[in-house]
């Protein structure tokens, strides 16, 4: 066998094995056209919203970030960055159900690697066009676990969908709590949302089941193949045991979200209704879903509008999504930028260090 050449030995920004670009394609693509027009676009709706739609005053703004309680604030960061823990104890466990990487799935990474690998992803969301986090997220279990790429992207896909089961379940759950309390503001587009997200992911898992061979079969042969293995990753990833516990963590994640953003508008002195906290904080997620790197001026668009809807000024609703995106998108460009940095120079240095001179 041919030693490998130099380029592929020392650049690790080449394509390896599995045919998955690494950290090269992802600086391409945070500086690509689209990415740039995506910021563009998101820009120019938040501008339009914040100048002809809320009427606020920046020094009222301004005073109310500056006032936030440093303690309650750091509470919410922890609370944040706790909930990747259970989502990569959750992502183990599907990883471990579908049999990634052998066996019960016996070269799966453990529960810190794959909540790190979690947060690299949420960091490509972040700062790229199209969702590009969660094909890095695939790429990088398959190289963990030595497994192929299309059966690991099945386990995101699997996770997505019991994401959006959980969320479901708790906006139904705000929903009947602030239906208690006599709330008639319930935002329909929320709970709409929610029964068709969690629809489309079901009916295209239905198809995938029952119509499955008959599509492997009109594709490509290299094609098919990697068909045959997204769809053995994602549909064994639901066993019927294993489904009750990795939903549990989901819902786990999502309530260590819901309690970071009720957190943040206690540090800003802000007494809102727990169902509304639930609300916003799950609207805030899905909206995160748009292609636009972290959904940027429709998650601080859309959720200031859900604030005010509830009652609150727009001083104070525009003041509670500044300082959460701080948490929510802000720091996992930072920390997840670092930790990506990090995590590729420790592989590219092994690489390195372990091939043949």
């Amino acid at each position: 066998m041919s030693e490998p050449s130099s380029n592929q030995t020392h650049n690790p920004d080449h394509h390896d094995d599995s045919g998955m670009p690494s950290a090269a394609t992802l600086r391409q693509r945070v500086l690509s056209l689209p990415t740039l027009v995506a910021i563009l676009v998101g820009a120019v709706l938040l501008a339009f919203a914040l100048w002809r739609i809320f009427d606020f005053e920046w020094d009222e703004v301004w005073t109310n970030i500056k006032n936030v309680h440093p303690g309650k604030y750091l509470l919410a960061i922890v609370l944040y960055y706790l909930s990747f823990w259970f989502r990569g104890l959750r992502w183990r466990l599907i990883a471990q159900t579908a049999e990634i990487g052998g066996d019960k799935g016996k070269n799966v990474p453990g529960t810190l690697a794959l909540s790190g690998i979690i947060l690299m992803g949420w960091f490509a969301n972040s700062v790229a066009f199209l969702r590009l986090g969660d094909a890095y997220r695939g790429w990088a279990l398959a190289r963990e676990s030595k497994s192929d790429l299309p059966s690991s992207l099945g386990t995101v896909l699997a996770e997505r969908v019991q994401d959006m089961a959980a969320v479901l379940i708790l906006v139904l759950t705000a929903a009947i709590w602030l239906t208690i309390e006599g709330d008639s503001k319930v935002p329909g587009w929320v709970v709409f949302a929610a029964f068709a997200l969690v629809g489309a992911l079901v009916l295209g898992l239905f198809v995938m089941r029952v119509a499955g061979e008959q599509i492997s079969r009109r594709l490509p042969g290299r094609f098919e193949a990697a068909f045959v293995n997204f769809q053995k990753g994602t549909l064994s990833s639901f066993s019927g045991k294993d489904l009750p516990p990795q939903l549990l963590l989901g819902i786990i994640g999502w309530l260590l979200e819901i309690a970071r953003f009720y957190f943040v508008a206690d540090a800003m002195g802000m007494d809102i209704s727990f169902g509304i906290v639930m609300f916003a904080a799950l609207a805030n997620a899905m909206l995160t879903t748009i292609p636009t790197p972290g959904g940027f001026g429709f998650v601080e668009g859309g959720l200031t509008g859900l604030l005010i809807l509830f009652g609150r000024s727009d001083n104070e609703a525009i003041s509670l999504v500044a300082v959460d995106r701080t948490i929510s998108w802000l720091s996992v460009v930072l920390f997840g930028g670092i930790l990506f940095v990090v995590w590729h120079a420790v592989k590219a240095k092994k690489s390195t260090s372990s091939s043949p001179s």
